[in-house]
């Protein structure tokens, strides 16, 4: 069954915001699209798959469930299939189809990774102005959809049996203090080759490579500055949330700078980060020891 929410409510009844212009997804307000608005490409998707029997369920992922969304918001949408190869290809099967129920894309592609597929796809500015809409539906059978988009916020939108809550309750789990400190040791052993190499790039004058090292260089600082909040962060997207008043200056002026002094600062911002992290006593040993390294190099 469709779940009872704000998406049904705009489904069935078409509010419309008080404030002209505006329609709502979720529990947010967006400004109105001029031809198609998220919450209309998403009642046209998810009527579709109403239909489709192979569908167990079907759920949203992304800004578009936290307090990050605004009018340039992708859709990222999960969908549940039995649990079974004959029922997972049907519904990959009609993915252009569901693609369709929105408009005519501009742009897609296919890929997987293990027991997931998924479509991406691009809209143009005419249908979804001021810069186009990106639509990923991934497909997975139901006892393999915390695969799809793991440690994820998630909200159900299609709930055919109510078996999809159950099997989506692992993957909005954060990472494990395990996992994570598993990680950082994995950084650690890349951190020093990544200085060496910017350090060679500034002294050879080549601008497009520091920028490239730093850029790994900055992927690891924000990874340990969210750490210590607990959360997550890969690259750089909204990584800023999680930097103090004195980190974030220093890193928007990385991107402008590719010099010794940046690498050098950054480097030891990392370590300012993993310092505060509670690790246990044989990583903080290694965060030392890679500490000692970078002062010979520094």
């Amino acid at each position: 069954m469709l779940c009872v929410g704000p998406l049904r409510s705009l489904r069935h009844k078409r509010h419309r915001s008080r404030v002209a212009g505006q329609a709502h997804v979720g529990r947010h307000t967006i400004k109105r699209k001029d031809n198609m608005n998220l919450q209309e490409a998403l009642t046209a998707v998810v009527t579709r798959l109403e239909t489709v029997s192979s569908v167990q369920g079907a759920f949203l992922s992304g800004s578009l469930v936290n307090e990050y969304q605004d009018e340039y918001s992708d859709i990222d949408l999960g969908i549940a299939t039995g649990n079974s190869a004959k029922a997972f290809n049907n519904a990959f099967t009609l993915r252009h189809e569901l693609l369709a129920a929105v408009g005519q894309p501009l742009h897609s592609f296919d890929r997987g990774w293990g027991h997931c597929k998924m479509i991406a796809a691009l809209f143009g500015k005419s249908q979804f102005p001021p810069i186009g809409l990106e639509i990923d539906i991934i497909f997975s059978q139901l006892r393999y959809v915390s695969e799809q988009m793991p440690y994820s916020e998630y909200r159900i939108i299609l709930d055919r049996n109510g078996k999809l809550q159950p099997a989506l309750a692992e993957m909005s789990q954060p990472k494990t203090r395990q996992e994570i400190e598993s990680e950082i040791i994995s950084h650690l052993k890349w951190f020093p080759f990544y200085v060496h190499d910017a350090l060679t790039a500034c002294k050879r004058g080549d601008e497009f490579q520091v920028q490239s090292l730093l850029e790994e260089i900055r992927k690891l600082v924000f990874f340990a500055a969210a750490a210590r909040y607990g959360k997550q962060v890969y690259g750089s997207k909204r990584a800023y949330r999680y930097l103090s008043t004195y980190e974030r200056p220093i890193l928007e002026d990385a991107y402008r700078r590719s010099d010794e002094d940046m690498v050098g600062q950054l480097a030891e911002m990392y370590f300012e980060c993993l310092m505060e992290l509670k690790l246990k006593r044989e990583i903080r040993d290694i965060v030392e020891n890679t500490r000692t390294i970078l002062r010979e190099l520094l």
